[in-house]
């Protein structure tokens, strides 16, 4: 019966180990089940082994013995995880020391496999293959993750500068825009129409990052070219709606407020789907809240022109606010929300009066007993 025919391996692509014993006679036995299908490098002793180990090229593996003079094996791992140049080389134990707390000691310094002597070949072989599957499986995802860092990053700045192209109409208008991540699911939309009206949008996608932000340049394109257009409030959500249901996948959806006023502020028009209510606040009044009566954009059909929840008699002196439901559900450590009651104290008795709108920042801040929230928060006040 013929013998068995090793595969012969290219030198250039044989993975490297460094073997660290003190013992000729186990550096021999790991040659001998090992240099068939790797480079072997030696090292006698703990010192020789640090030096060894930043020879090009560098090992895709260490097998270390444990007792050793001068320097044990124990050091040789810490000493290699410390250094950024040999920390992501994978270190197996390879040793006579048998008991459960030396193996935790081996774990805890840093080495990925503890293997007892005396030595087995076929195990060593089989642990040292699992051992640099799993290193060249990590290289290839770290490897992925980079590009998808760089196209996660590319796909931000081509939304970032396709927001920031739009032209924000700033008459008689404050916001505060605090966004968890760069690119949020929030937008904040100004415009003036041909005749005068004044549009304004506060809308909010769900979820964060990509998924939540990559609807924005839509809406903000439909917005900004229906009203240049001469468009409604109505006509405005309605097209918002049924584009963003026929492009977005399901699960993705747009809460929002469209607020149109006429070119004397003399009245409003509201919409406000699946928004936090929109308060109107005056100086000496009850504020007057206006609530959702639409589910979010984006979800259901909309064949016809909505109905707006309000069209509004304004006031002079009236201010008008909307704001997302990040401001709302900050909590305290406690888990207590801010509320709406809280929110509508500080915009009657601040805001309102020309306190800053960052006053609601510091209060959210002394609430939760932190100054990074878990939702964004964005806030917009129409004077009228």
């Amino acid at each position: 019966m013929g013998g068995v025919v090793m595969a012969s391996h290219p030198e250039s692509q044989l993975k490297t180990l460094l073997v660290v014993d003190d013992s000729p006679e186990n550096i021999t036995i790991l040659k001998g089940a090992l240099s068939d299908r790797y480079r072997i490098r030696p090292a006698i002793h703990g010192r020789a082994a640090l030096k060894a180990v930043l020879i090009e090229p560098m090992p895709d593996l260490i097998l270390l013995d444990v007792m050793m003079p001068e320097m044990n094996g124990y050091e040789v791992c810490r000493q290699l995880k410390a250094d950024p140049r040999t920390c992501e080389i994978p270190v197996m134990f390879i040793t006579g020391l048998c008991d459960d707390a030396d193996e935790l000691l081996g774990l805890e310094s840093g080495a990925v496999d503890y293997i007892t002597k005396p030595i087995r070949p076929a195990i060593v072989r089989a642990r040292v293959r699992t051992q640099l599957a799993l290193r060249e499986a990590s290289r290839i995802i770290e490897t992925q993750n980079l590009v998808l860092k760089d196209e996660r990053e590319m796909i931000e700045t081509i939304i970032l500068r396709m927001r920031s192209a739009d032209r924000f109409c700033s008459r008689r208008i404050r916001h505060l825009y605090k966004p968890v991540e760069q690119t949020a699911g929030e937008l904040l939309l100004s415009a003036l129409a041909p005749d005068g009206r004044q549009l304004v949008l506060l809308g909010d996608f769900t979820g964060h990052g990509l998924p939540a932000a990559i609807g924005g340049p839509l809406v903000s394109y439909i917005f900004q070219s229906m009203v240049a257009q001469g468009a409604s409030g109505p006509a405005l959500v309605r097209e918002i709606n049924n584009q963003l249901r026929a492009r977005l996948p399901i699960g993705v959806f747009f809460a929002a407020t469209v607020v149109e006023l006429d070119v004397n502020r003399q009245w409003a028009i509201i919409l406000n789907a699946a928004m936090p209510e929109t308060l109107l606040i005056r100086a000496g009044e009850e504020p007057r809240g206006v609530i959702s009566r639409f589910p979010p954009l984006g979800v259901m059909e909309m064949p016809e022109l909505p109905i707006p929840e309000a069209r509004l008699v304004l006031h002079p002196g009236e201010k008008i606010y909307l704001y997302t439901d990040g401001i709302v559900e900050a909590a305290s450590l406690q888990e207590e929300m801010f509320g709406s009651e809280r929110l509508r104290k500080v915009l009657m008795e601040q805001v309102s009066e020309g306190a800053p709108l960052e006053s609601v920042v510091t209060l959210l801040e002394v609430h939760c007993g932190k100054d990074r929230f878990d939702d964004d928060i964005a806030l917009l006040e129409i004077e009228v």
